[in-house]
């Protein structure tokens, strides 16, 4: 029975209230890991083609590191147990990918909650791993939104 939890973040406030649902809510099964992911787009390439290919993994490397620290920090305060990794790609390919590698018991994510017609007209990370994934995936709000979604 799988149960890890994969929370993808983008270092955002969204993204920590995440982080903080699950130590708060008791959601991770006993034996369970929280996964944090974080998902980079790749660099265009006349920006790639310019520069040395280990000084780019190590902007991607010390970037990814930024934005996965502070959810790791909120997670190792509250005890619960973590692993943290990262991806180059299209975010909602990437993570849906990775929850069924390691066989999640489900995605978290926050919901940034643009709005309908926003989210339609340029899409959302959220709603795009909605579509790709089999996995259930609850979507936690911006702090001051008390309301959750869960699919």
């Amino acid at each position: 029975m799988a149960k890890d939890i994969v929370l993808a973040t983008d270092g955002s406030s969204y993204s920590f209230q995440a982080a903080r649902f699950i130590a708060q809510s008791g959601l991770l099964p006993d034996g369970g890991v929280v996964r944090v992911l974080h998902v980079m787009a790749n660099l265009p390439a006349r920006v790639s083609r310019f520069v040395d290919a280990e000084a780019i993994q190590e902007w991607y490397g010390e970037e990814s590191a930024k934005v996965l620290k502070p959810t790791a920090e909120i997670l190792s305060q509250a005890g619960v147990p973590h692993v943290v990794d990262s991806r180059i790609g299209f975010a909602p390919q990437e993570i849906t990918r990775y929850a069924d590698e390691v066989d999640a018991h489900m995605i978290v994510m926050g919901a940034h909650g643009r709005g309908v017609l926003l989210d339609a007209v340029i899409g959302s990370v959220a709603g795009r791993v909605l579509a790709l994934t089999h996995r259930p995936v609850l979507l936690i709000q911006h702090p001051g939104d008390d309301q959750d979604q869960t699919r």
